[in-house]
């Protein structure tokens, strides 16, 4: 739940300029995977790569983050 919180505390910045605070809001170690989504109703995705990692789902307006959350 905490990497949620830090998630969040990029809301309203622009996605391109945060990636690397995304990959170090994540508190477990492993290779931090972030993309494109291949889905509707989302447009970026970051989990970590290893099965059943938590997925953390970003909507973006204007390329700005305005919305996170977890699957």
């Amino acid at each position: 739940m905490k990497t949620l919180e830090n998630l969040k505390y990029l809301i309203g910045e622009e996605f391109e300029n945060v990636i690397d605070d995304i990959i170090c809001s994540f508190e477990e170690e492993g290779d931090i995977i972030v993309k494109d989504s291949e889905n509707n109703g989302y447009d970026k995705i970051a989990y970590i790569d290893n099965a059943n990692s938590t997925q953390y789902l970003f909507k973006l307006e204007d390329g700005k983050i305005v919305e996170v959350w977890e699957a």
